[in-house]
């Protein structure tokens, strides 16, 4: 079985390549083999955040990074 660290490093690829859709706790949990009760405790201890607090972060970062280097306004 995969360690901890692995089945993390699996839902950090998955979030990452989903950004632009609606991730829900029940299939992150899902790619990790977890319940999404113990899922969200081992995320939370690992990574220092809740899941959707990442995922948020994520999103607005590379928001303001595409704005940063883009033409386009924050209405576009």
């Amino acid at each position: 079985m995969a360690s901890y660290q692995e089945r993390m490093a699996t839902v950090l690829r998955y979030i990452t390549d989903h950004l632009d859709e609606p991730l829900s706790l029940e299939d992150m949990a899902g790619k990790a083999h977890f319940s999404p009760y113990h899922f969200h405790r081992i995320f939370r201890g690992m990574m220092g955040e809740s899941v959707m607090s990442f995922v948020r972060r994520l999103r607005l970062e590379r928001a303001a990074f595409r704005l940063s280097f883009s033409a386009r306004t924050i209405l576009d």
